[in-house]
């Protein structure tokens, strides 16, 4: 059984966490954040290489097809 105690009920402020980390942490915290924004930007970039890649395969291969 699952009681809700009034402390997890409490809600705080991501400042007030922020504030209490020591500075060693809030630098991790910002090197995870710009490395997953990283991930999600190549992650976003992988699909339109990719259609890039395939574009650029079929041109080569109509051209070398076709040597008129």
């Amino acid at each position: 059984m699952v009681t809700n105690s009034p402390q997890a009920a409490q809600i705080v402020s991501p400042v007030a966490v922020w504030a209490h980390l020591s500075t060693d942490l809030q630098v991790q915290a910002v090197r995870l954040l710009a490395q997953l924004a990283a991930h999600l930007v190549l992650a976003q970039a992988e699909p339109i290489q990719q259609e890039r890649k395939e574009a650029c395969d079929a041109f080569s291969c109509t051209k070398q097809q076709n040597p008129a």
